[in-house]
C-alpha cells in the first residue's frame, strides 16, 4: 500500500505536517486553507515558505521521522531540495524502495509525544477492513490533519484504496462545506469538530456518513448527529500506539474489534492480543469483553479525561493550583454539563480571602501556566473539599 501512494496523497500528507510542524517551531499559524493551496511548485525557501536553516531542519527533521527516509540512506537531500514537489518526489522513491513503516507521533498530552511506527502490512490490512466497509463511499471530506495515524488512514491510505477524490473540509466555509457534502460522501472528523459543525450546519444533507475518533463520542452528540440527518455515524476507537482497534456504528452499541486484534485482558488489566503476531498490547481503558470481539468501555485506568480530544489528568491539576499561594487544597473534575466538557475547580481558600478576586487570579494564573484543555473554566470556594456522606471525594455544581 505505502510503495503504491500517489504523488498526490504523499503532497496532502506533507502539507499537514509542514503546518504543523511550523507552529511548533516558530508560533507560525497557517490557516488550513493556505496550506491546502500549496502545490508541487511551492518553493520552501524566500519565495515560498520562507524556511529558514533552523526551521528547514525542523521539518525535514519530521519528514524523514514519519517516512523513514534514512532507512534508504538519503535524508540529507531533504535539506538540498528547494520544493514542495521535490520533497514528494523524494518521498514517493523512498516508498517504493521499501522501508519498515510509518512513524506516527502522539499527541503529547500525557507528556513528551513518542513516535509509534506502523508496519505496512498492518496499514494495508486495516485500510482494506475500512474500504469494505465504505465500500459505496464517493467522496471523503476530512476534518482532521492528514500527518496523524486516524488522519493518515482516513485521508489518505482510504481514498488511494477507494479511487475517490478527498478534500480538506477545514479549508472550507460552511456554505462550501455544505455543498461539498453530496450523497456518498463520508465525513472524517473528531468530536469537538462535529460540534461545530452542527452549530454551523444544522442540518445534514441526506446520505451522509461520518467517522469519529481522537476521543470519545458522547452519546447526546452521536444521537444529535443522526437526528440532525448523518445515515451512520462510526466511532473508531484506537490510539496513536495501535491505530484502530474497534469500531461502533451506534450510541448504544458496543466496539468490535478490528480483524487485527483478539481479546486479552480485562479491567484494570485491559489488553488486546495481536493476531498475526501473538503480542499482547495494553490498553489504557478498562474493558469488558463480550461474545464475539465485542467490548465496552469502562473508563479511564490513568483516570484521564477527554477535553477537545486531549488527555487531561485532573489530580495533576489539582496539584499544580496547590502551588498557588491563595489556595489551600484543590479538586478537579470534569464539568460534562457543558456544550463542550471543560475542567472546573473546587478551591478551598488559604485563610481569609475575597474569593471574586481569588477567581480572577486563578484564572490569570491558570492561562499562564496550563495548557487549554487543563485550565479550569470555573471555580467553586468552599471551607472544606466536597465529600460524600462515606467521607468520599464527591461531586459538585459549577
Amino acid at each position: 500500500m505505502l510503495s503504491t501512494l500517489s504523488r498526490a496523497a504523499i503532497l496532502r500528507v506533507l502539507r499537514s505536517l509542514l503546518a504543523a510542524e511550523l507552529a511548533s517551531l516558530s508560533r507560525r499559524q497557517i490557516a488550513p486553507a493556505t496550506a491546502a493551496g500549496w502545490g508541487a511548485d511551492l518553493a520552501l525557501g524566500a519565495e515560498g515558505l520562507a524556511l529558514d536553516s533552523l526551521e528547514k531542519v525542523g521539518v525535514g527533521t519530521a519528514v524523514n521521522r514519519l517516512f523513514h527516509i534514512h532507512e534508504v540512506g538519503v535524508e540529507d537531500m531533504l535539506l538540498s531540495l528547494t520544493r514542495l514537489g521535490e520533497w514528494a518526489e523524494l518521498v514517493e522513491r523512498v516508498l517504493q524502495e521499501g522501508t519498515s513503516g510509518l512513524s506516527f507521533l502522539s499527541s503529547g498530552s500525557t507528556g513528551e509525544p513518542h513516535a509509534h511506527t506502523h508496519a505496512a502490512a498492518a496499514l494495508a490490512a486495516e485500510t482494506a477492513f475500512w474500504a469494505e466497509r465504505f465500500a459505496g463511499c464517493r467522496r471523503i471530506i476530512h476534518l482532521v490533519p492528514a500527518h496523524h495515524i486516524y488522519g493518515f488512514l482516513f485521508s489518505v491510505a482510504l481514498p488511494e484504496a477507494l479511487g475517490v477524490p478527498v478534500l480538506d473540509g477545514r479549508a472550507l466555509s460552511p456554505a462550501a462545506l455544505r455543498q461539498a457534502l453530496e450523497p456518498g460522501s463520508l465525513l472524517v472528523g473528531f468530536p469537538l469538530g462535529f460540534r461545530r459543525l452542527l452549530g454551523e450546519l444544522g442540518r445534514v444533507p441526506p446520505g451522509i456518513q461520518a467517522t469519529s475518533s481522537t476521543g470519545p463520542l458522547p452519546e447526546a452528540l452521536h444521537r444529535a448527529l443522526l437526528e440532525a440527518g448523518m445515515e451512520a455515524v462510526h466511532v473508531v476507537y484506537g490510539s496513536s500506539e495501535t491505530a484502530g482497534i474497534g469500531v461502533s456504528a451506534a450510541p448504544e452499541d458496543p466496539f468490535t474489534l478490528l480483524p487485527r486484534w483478539r481479546p486479552g485482558g480485562a479491567g484494570e488489566a485491559a489488553s488486546l492480543v495481536e493476531v498475526a503476531t501473538g503480542a499482547e498490547w495494553p490498553l489504557p481503558d478498562r474493558v469488558d469483553w463480550l461474545p464475539e470481539g465485542r467490548f465496552r468501555l469502562q473508563g479511564r485506568k490513568d483516570e484521564a479525561v477527554q477535553v477537545a480530544g486531549v488527555n487531561v489528568y485532573p489530580t495533576e491539576v489539582a496539584r499544580q493550583l496547590e502551588q498557588h499561594p491563595g489556595v489551600a487544597a484543590c479538586a478537579v473534575r470534569l464539568d460534562t454539563t457543558l456544550p463542550e466538557p471543560r475542567l472546573k475547580a473546587f478551591i478551598v481558600p488559604a485563610g481569609q480571602a475575597d474569593l471574586a478576586a481569588l477567581s480572577e487570579a486563578l484564572d490569570l494564573w491558570s492561562r499562564h501556566n496550563l495548557a487549554a484543555p487543563s485550565r479550569p473554566v470555573h471555580f467553586s470556594f468552599g471551607p472544606a473539599l466536597p465529600v460524600s456522606p462515606l467521607g468520599k471525594p464527591a461531586d459538585w455544581a459549577a
